[in-house]
């Protein structure tokens, strides 16, 4: 104690002087079947650097949020939290230590054989991960990180947790399920559980340092490759965009984006309603006869978006709320986080590049005729830089769709459609755009 206040004592130790070997299992917890890597790493990466490391090393795709947490012995409940920088968890973690995970190295926080560490992935985290420290050895001379030896597939990333994925493995047990209506909206009833091949893994983890893993490039990166080029108004957007604004987003801003998502989950209530019922509801809800014959159904590809957003669900005929979409249903906050952490962007390629750009439009108010311009007008910029067209832009995309269907299908975006008319964008779809682009 100091001064009355309880200072929260680190669970770290001190870092090695000489880097070591770590032999490192991961496994994936809470599954019936056995999920797990044996991974060679130097023991003074940092927690940053190991998260690219151990999401190639399971098969992950990194599309969500992560963390990792180290447990003390002292007393009950002692934990010392670890997050990504920018991390709305540095925030929210009240009571508890919350570190930034680039400023922790991994022989900090596992030092002898037994030691572990666990780490978090997934929508809601529902993906947890124990790391153990095996054995440390001397660090040979040029020493790369590989997989040593492993066994079971990485769950696909449409199962929200373990508990989605053992229905999963129900159905790839039974041919009688598997024939079943709902089974179809699960794309990956292909999945083999049992599939490992450390090749492929090895492929994935072919660099030989961490530290030079490309991300996905970022906005600041997009502006430099087409910098200087053919699309004048680009940084004038930027500066409107005001994507370094992280000022707090009034309630009403949550309550007015949410509503449109609110009111279908309404529509589906606690009982769940029947999917035709839906589609057919949901179509007339969302008609917009001004638009004549372009106007098209959109309760199906609405209900992909809800999927997978995680708030709802197809079973037996029936769609039904999940947990998370009876949270968002009824707190205009909670729904407002989940559009901002759900709405796709592409993870590379060109298709990312026009996907940013739209958002930067959007939140620099752009018209839809503007937006619709000026992303035009970058195309040949794009096409032009290899970094823009390298990467996934040939991946298969999400079938709840790209990042312009996506925000037109909540509700944000309007568009140009010429004689036809024009919609306009939302009030609050700069404030959406903004949210994304800094997440």
């Amino acid at each position: 104690m100091r001064g009355g206040i309880q200072i929260a004592r680190s669970l770290r130790s001190k870092r090695r002087a000489v880097p070591a070997q770590y032999a490192i299992r991961i496994s994936v917890d809470n599954v019936s079947t056995q999920i797990w890597r044996r991974i060679l790493v130097a023991s003074d990466l940092n927690l940053g650097d190991l998260h690219s490391v151990v999401q190639r090393a399971m098969g992950w795709s990194d599309r969500h949020s992560h963390a990792w947490s180290k447990s003390g012995t002292r007393f009950p409940g002692e934990v010392e939290e670890y997050v990504a920088s920018g991390s709305n968890a540095e925030q929210r973690l009240a009571g508890r230590v919350a570190i930034v995970e680039s400023a922790v190295r991994l022989d900090e926080v596992m030092v002898s054989p037994g030691d572990e560490l666990r780490y978090r992935y997934g929508r809601f985290g529902n993906w947890s991960h124990t790391l153990t420290l095996e054995s440390s050895e001397v660090l040979p001379d040029g020493f790369q990180i590989v997989c040593a030896a492993g066994r079971g597939a990485c769950p696909p990333e449409e199962c929200v947790g373990p508990d989605e994925y053992e229905q999963l493995l129900g159905v790839l047990a039974s041919e009688k399920l598997r024939s079943h209506e709902w089974t179809l909206e699960w794309p990956q009833t292909e999945f083999e559980p049992t599939r490992f091949e450390i090749a492929e893994v090895n492929n994935r983890l072919h660099i030989p340092r961490p530290d030079e893993i490309v991300a996905p490039y970022d906005t600041a990166m997009l502006v430099e490759c087409l910098e200087p080029s053919r699309v004048p108004e680009l940084r004038a957007v930027l500066a409107r965009a005001g994507i370094d604004d992280e000022s707090a987003i009034g309630e009403l801003v949550h309550v007015e984006a949410g509503q449109r998502l609110q009111a279908v989950l309404t529509l589906i209530g606690v009982e769940g309603v029947d999917a035709d019922d839906f589609f057919t509801t949901v179509d007339a809800m969302l008609d917009e006869p001004e638009l004549g014959p372009v106007n098209l159904p959109k309760g199906r590809s609405l209900f992909a978006v809800l999927k997978r957003f995680g708030l709802v669900r197809k079973h037996k005929g029936q769609i039904v709320l999940t947990k998370r979409g009876q949270s968002a249903q009824r707190d205009a906050s909670i729904m407002w986080s989940v559009i901002v952490d759900s709405v796709p962007v592409a993870p590379g390629g060109s298709q990312r590049a026009v996907e940013l750009l739209v958002l930067l439009a959007v939140a620099a108010g752009l018209s839809p005729a503007d937006r619709h311009r000026f992303v035009a007008g970058a195309l040949e910029s794009i096409r032009s830089s290899s970094i823009l067209m390298s990467g996934a832009q040939t991946s298969k995309r999400d079938t709840s769709g790209s990042t312009v269907e996506v925000l037109g299908l909540i509700g944000a975006t309007g568009y140009e459609l010429g004689k036809f008319g024009t919609k306009e964008d939302s009030p609050w779809a700069a404030h959406l755009a903004r949210a994304i682009l800094q997440r």
